[in-house]
């Protein structure tokens, strides 16, 4: 019973470890090759280029903005192997190992074989084929939260020190999500024996120090003269376009003609157009959520709340959602019970404050409530094979639906690429979804034809001083310079961001646009583009 009850393991421990990190990059490896392993989001492509300097990046920089400087240090100390990037060679390492933590942290819990190889597969596979930094953060927190009850249990000290790195490591990846799963753990961490113990005292105070000090170093890399008009305009954009303020501020016209604001102005701030200072003015902008007030008393802010909540019904959540309750129904504890109202509250919450629905948010608090149950005490053989079985049966539906969505965008993300060798070397500006950055740059490396490409992206890279955008305006090659020339400007943007720049030339520039040529590359157009001032 004892073996049973710790998870034992006849023979080494050692070879458990091997094993488990054997089977998780199998995994992993298996599956980026079976299968193409598209990001997520732009966010991490544009990141990768920052950090290896291509793309919409001039020159690399560890300051991929996202995430921690130390992180995009460490990133860029990755050499490129195959012709895969230090980014994505670290982003499919924090999986492997998280993946290997759950393999060998549940069954030493005493998960056993079944319910452990389940819990890992229903895991990893849509951060394996859709990789984003947000989901790797909150992953490596729920690693260490493992390794926390291993410590407590087991006392197992190097458990502990691994866990104190994981968690750092999250803090870096992205401090937002390390604090939001953090909050939904509290009722799951074994805090009587991580306060009591010496040794967990000293590693949390040294835990909380090094945050502390990558937080200044972190601060103090952004702080040159060259960062100015970043920082300025970056926490007020955010509003925008993040948290929905535009829809609040077009229903107050009052506001807007205070500050000589139209409709379509808040609209372009709210896509990213931050070529045109007069719009993305950090001044006006602030002055404008000034009077309209806090974003969570305007109308349909509770609506929101809601809509986050029922979002995780959404089919990318439901399998891991409902396999989460079913075992916090087989396995009852009332620490799973509050974790999972922490965890609704904080949906609520993001909602409220006008950000719902945002799924790679969601995915890690999700995959703390699958592992919940395991982190209690033991319960019956008979709990325990049911809840075995619902986790093989929950891990298959996932893995096919993941499977199905992966080949689907697959045939998508090769027609993107048909044609990129034709594609101009000279800087083309993107904005929007019009260039499928996603599709361009999969996670095991893009085409040299693509690595060679200088995009002039409108993002929230445009004014960082590494970026294409930055040095093309420094040397008067900024977009809005050219398109009033009669040369025009190359862009690759969807209709809708086109109707606003229509829009933008006409109230802005007091001109009409004009489209001078235009060429496709297989699935991507560009245009050139031209306002051209009336008579």
């Amino acid at each position: 019973m004892a073996n049973r009850a710790t998870g034992g393991l006849p023979g080494s421990k050692f070879w458990l470890i091997v094993g488990s990190l054997a089977l998780s990059a199998a995994f992993v490896l298996s599956l980026c090759l079976v299968f193409e392993a598209r990001w997520e989001t732009n966010d991490d492509v544009a990141m990768s280029m920052v950090a290896h300097g291509y793309g919409v990046a001039a020159f690399g920089s560890p300051n991929i903005i996202f995430s921690n400087v130390l992180w995009g240090y460490l990133v860029r100390a990755i050499p490129q192997i195959n012709g895969i990037p230090g980014y994505s060679i670290v982003t499919l390492g924090v999986l492997i190992t998280v993946g290997a933590l759950v393999l060998f942290g549940l069954y030493r819990l005493g998960a056993g074989y079944i319910a452990s190889l389940s819990v890992f597969a229903l895991l990893l596979v849509r951060p394996v084929l859709f990789p984003q930094f947000t989901i790797n953060a909150g992953l490596l927190l729920v690693g260490a939260i493992i390794c926390c009850h291993l410590f407590a249990r087991q006392n197992n000290w190097q458990a502990l020190l691994i866990g104190c790195l994981l968690a750092f490591s999250s803090y870096l990846v992205r401090s937002n999500e390390f604090f939001l799963v953090l909050f939904g753990s509290l009722p799951l961490l074994p805090w009587r024996t991580l306060l009591r113990r010496r040794s967990s005292q000293v590693s949390l105070l040294a835990l909380i120090l090094v945050m502390a000090v990558s937080t200044v170093i972190n601060h103090k890399a952004y702080q040159g003269q060259e960062w100015k008009a970043f920082n300025e305009l970056n926490p007020v954009r955010t509003p925008f376009t993040d948290f929905g303020a535009d829809e609040h501020l077009k229903m107050r016209p009052d506001i807007l003609g205070r500050y000589g604001f139209s409709a379509n102005d808040v609209d372009l701030i709210r896509e990213w157009f931050f070529v045109d200072p007069e719009i993305a003015s950090p001044q006006t902008l602030q002055a404008m959520l000034a009077e309209l007030g806090q974003l969570p008393a305007q109308r349909n802010s509770v609506a929101k709340g809601w809509a986050g909540i029922e979002t995780l019904w959404d089919l990318k959540l439901l399998p891991l959602v409902l396999t989460a309750l079913l075992l916090a129904l087989l396995r009852p504890s009332w620490r799973v019970a509050a974790s999972w109202v922490l965890c609704i509250v904080s949906v609520f919450v993001m909602g409220l404050l006008g950000r719902p629905g945002i799924i790679r948010v969601y995915v890690p608090l999700v995959c703390l409530l699958v592992i919940a149950p395991f982190l209690t005490e033991q319960f019956s053989d008979w709990r325990n094979r049911l809840g075995a079985g619902v986790l093989l049966v929950a891990a298959v539906l996932n893995a096919s639906l993941v499977f199905t969505e992966s080949k689907t965008i697959q045939i998508t993300s090769q027609q993107a690429r048909e044609g990129l060798e034709a594609f101009p070397r000279n800087p083309v500006v993107i904005w929007g979804i019009g260039f499928p950055l996603e599709a361009v740059y999969p996670v095991m490396g893009a085409s040299p034809s693509a690595m060679s490409l200088q995009l002039y992206g409108l993002g929230a890279f445009t004014l960082a001083p590494f970026s294409v955008a930055f040095t093309e305006l420094q040397q008067g090659r900024g977009m809005i310079d050219l398109f009033v020339k009669e040369t025009g400007v190359p862009i690759v943007a969807n209709e809708k961001c086109l109707r606003y720049l229509e829009t933008y030339c006409k109230e802005r520039l007091h001109g009409d646009i004009r489209e001078l040529s235009a060429q496709e590359y297989g699935a991507i157009m560009v245009s050139l583009l031209r306002c051209e001032a009336g008579p």
